[in-house]
């Protein structure tokens, strides 16, 4: 099955609409504000029957100038073209603007259609076709066969169906793996089914039980209800359809203009790297530019940086560096439009070739090279410049997704061979990829965070283990990760930067030894916890002996925090108290329980039981409570694992 669209363009007045309504029966001027003005101001839609039993979408889109944003909107999706030119007027304003901005949306395939040719004479008519193959001269559309036809009468439309049935055969489907994605170009209520909205499927496909993410400051999920092509209902819709997604959660209040809908959340972005070509005559851009950029149904201020150059003309390419006003979900490989900010000139365009790319605050050789590089849009500079300026390794998979490509499509691009300055770390989850640059600071930072470890722990006799590296270096808990963390610890082993002990690492030149003077030191405030007994020791006494013994604050909170680490002492919340009156306590209490099972104990007779003031005690019950030995009952407890008094 054919899943292709093909749309209009042309000036206004050309015949476009009509020459839908002539093709497939379909009203494509459907808002009165169109029939009274007698002009087309919003997308039409319409479907063409093909001779194989299946069927085009059509987008008719408006001609006039004022609506050039819709139209790019409309044409943004299109796999094919039919231009229109009418007979009686030749080539107009709008029909070189559309021709442009078919040529900047990478549009490749299509006719011309000669429409009214019953108002004008064969010589006449012999006249506008020659007129319109010089000024195809040179396009995509300079060897597109020239159909000539009325609307009215319904001459040569026939001759145009079998052509339009000829291109679509040629024309191939879009990919549907990767990122589902669909710009929303409108939005209604439909009585019965509630909120309905429409749009071009850009890539992907989607079924209805699958999640479907309304894009925007935060990414909300909605619910599919009902799919719909062509008017029918369909278990699933992929790139190159016409879709009407039956969505529940979404307001027709909430609908904006660029709204776009994703199968998964997506990072919204501020600034794209790309290729841009200016194709309007006498037109050019300084190395600082204020443009609109359209990409999709987005309409966007943007600020453009040249890279590899400090002006751009008509009919030149540059590399630059796109500064939106506000954040889009763009990804590579992304067609726009940039317009004047007047938005009455249609300047140019391009393709972007990072979404996500790093601040070129500079312009030395280096970055345009690079960029040149990825510009030639080959896969395998692709995956090497996304991992370059990973900070983190990546997996296959992530780069997949950050290029909005196939994983499979990745693998065979570094198996082809080395990628440039990309390492690859073989690991259970498959090949994990990372730059050099991001190895050395993994380095860097794990042999910082096992020094930090031993400052921070200086009593203990372990150090630091996966969990903590995993923690300092901010990567996920997963097997790949682990495995890039284990394989550079095996070789700063090797290199004798860190040494192992009981499946922790120290730094090569530390032998783990407790310092004698903190040993004494951890001795004497444990000694005096132990001594305290049933009385809790307020905080000030603590510090107090610590300055006795020339202890600071943060040695005395590193001194607690081992013996609280180490069992020795129990914390009940600011109050320190030694495990062996806690451990005492605690077999009092199970011990009495355990006789008298059905009683319970009340705070009063557990203050009698083991002789201890009253918020010592309301401390130890809490404590028993959180370590699961006992349950509370209004004013008892009881054994967690008795049942009786409940």
């Amino acid at each position: 099955m054919k899943h292709l669209i093909l749309g209009t363009a042309g000036h206004v007045d050309h015949g476009k609409t009509a020459l839908v309504r002539a093709l497939t029966g379909i009203e494509c001027d459907t808002h009165r504000e169109e029939r009274d003005r007698g002009i087309t101001i919003h997308l039409g839609f319409a479907h063409l029957p093909l001779s194989n039993g299946g069927r085009l979408a059509v987008i008719d889109v408006p001609g006039h100038r004022d609506f050039i944003h819709t139209m790019v909107g409309g044409a943004s999706g299109i796999d094919m073209v039919l231009l229109v030119i009418a007979a009686d007027n030749g080539v107009m304003p709008q029909t070189r603007e559309h021709l442009q901005i078919m040529e900047i949306l990478g549009i490749r395939q299509g006719i011309v259609v000669l429409t009214k040719t019953d108002l004008v004479d064969a010589e006449f008519l012999d006249l506008c076709e020659a007129d319109v193959r010089e000024f195809l001269a040179g396009t995509f559309l300079a060897k597109a066969p020239v159909m000539r036809v009325s609307a009215r009468t319904g001459a040569g439309l026939d001759d145009l169906r079998r052509a339009i049935d000829r291109m679509a055969d040629q024309v191939r489907n879009r990919p549907a793996e990767g990122l589902f994605r669909l710009y929303i170009d409108r939005l209604f209520s439909v009585s019965g089914f509630g909120t309905v909205v429409t749009g071009t499927v850009i890539g992907g496909r989607l079924r209805k039980e699958d999640p479907v993410f309304l894009l925007g400051r935060d990414a909300r999920e909605l619910r599919v209800r009902r799919l719909e092509r062509h008017g029918e209902e369909v278990p699933e819709v992929q790139a190159g359809d016409r879709a009407s997604l039956n969505l529940v959660g979404l307001e027709r209040s909430e609908f904006r203009r660029g709204m776009l809908l994703a199968d998964r959340p997506l990072p919204a972005t501020t600034l794209v790297d790309a290729t841009l070509a200016v194709y309007a005559p006498d037109a050019a851009l300084g190395l600082w530019s204020q443009v609109v950029l359209h990409a999709g149904t987005a309409e966007l201020q943007a600020r453009i940086h040249l890279i590899d150059r400090d002006r751009v003309g008509s009919k030149e390419t540059a590399l630059v560096q796109i500064h939106l006003q506000e954040p889009a979900f763009l990804q590579h490989g992304d067609r726009f439009v940039v317009r004047n900010s007047s938005c009455d000139l249609t300047i140019g365009g391009g393709e972007i070739i990072d979404a996500a790319p790093l601040h070129h605050r500079r312009r030395p050789e280096r970055l345009v090279s690079e960029l040149s590089l990825i510009a030639r849009n080959r896969l395998d500079e692709l995956v090497a410049a996304e991992v370059r300026k990973a900070p983190i390794p990546l997996t296959l998979a992530e780069v997949a997704g950050k290029l909005n490509v196939a994983p499979d499509s990745v693998a065979r691009a570094i198996a082809a061979g080395p990628l440039r300055g990309v390492t690859q770390v073989p690991t259970k989850e498959g090949p994990v990829l990372a730059s050099a640059t991001c190895l050395d600071a993994l380095r860097a930072a794990i042999l910082a965070a096992t020094g930090d470890h031993r400052k921070r722990n200086p009593l203990s006799a372990r150090g630091i283990d996966l969990d903590e590296l995993r923690s300092h270096l901010r990567l996920e808990r997963r097997a790949g990760h682990d495995e890039v963390i284990l394989s550079l610890v095996r070789g700063l082993l090797e290199r004798q930067k860190l040494r192992e002990s009981a499946g922790t690492w120290f730094l090569f030149d530390d032998d783990g030894a407790v310092d004698p003077r903190l040993a004494r030191n951890v001795a004497v405030i444990e000694e005096f916890l132990r001594g305290c007994g049933m009385q809790t020791p307020l905080m000030s006494e603590i510090k107090a002996l610590a300055g006795r013994q020339g202890l600071g604050d943060k040695e005395l909170g590193g001194i607690l925090h081992h013996l609280v680490q180490t069992g020795k002492v129990v914390r009940i919340e600011d109050n320190h108290l030694h495990h062996t009156v806690v451990d005492d306590c605690r077999q009092k209490l199970v011990a009495r329980l355990r006789e008298r099972p059905a009683e319970g104990i009340k705070v009063s007779d557990f203050r009698d039981l083991i002789q201890g003031n009253r918020k010592i005690c309301l401390l130890l019950l809490a404590r028993f409570d959180e370590e699961g030995v006992t349950r509370r009952d209004g004013d008892f407890r009881f054994l967690k694992e008795d049942r009786h008094g409940s």
